[in-house]
């Protein structure tokens, strides 16, 4: 017979790190933060992400070029995406998710959703 709770808790054992945190009851400003947030989990991941990426050095992105322009749901998960394969040096991965971004954006020119000047910026940024 089919037992949930055992195939969660071995699901969840192959897939998820656990981790402990302690916060003093005395910490007011972080307890309120969490009591405040409903997704604890993913505030602190993204606070890890965040963090991991301000203290980078791109291997590959070119960092003098900066976005400073709104991206589509689909242009920034490319977009984060390349980010991720630099931080893990994954150059194969990270040509593929060029190429792609490169082509995402040639198609938001032509639909004007960008200008061409932000789609050659998103090129000096993610060069090939």
């Amino acid at each position: 017979m089919f037992n949930k709770n055992k195939y969660i808790s071995e699901f969840n054992k192959l897939n998820y790190r656990d981790l402990k945190l302690r916060i003093r009851k005395d910490d007011y400003i972080v307890l309120s933060t969490i009591d405040r947030n409903k997704n604890i989990n993913k505030y602190i991941r993204d606070l890890i992400y965040e963090d991991a990426l301000k203290k980078i050095n791109y291997r590959y992105i070119n960092d003098e070029f900066k976005i400073n322009f709104a991206l589509s749901k689909t242009m920034k998960q490319l977009v984060n995406k390349a980010e991720e394969a630099d931080f893990l040096d994954d150059y194969g991965l990270y040509m593929n998710i060029v190429d792609a971004i490169d082509s995402q954006a040639k198609k938001e020119t032509n639909n004007h959703i960008i200008r061409e000047s932000q789609w050659k910026q998103l090129i000096r940024r993610y060069a090939l």
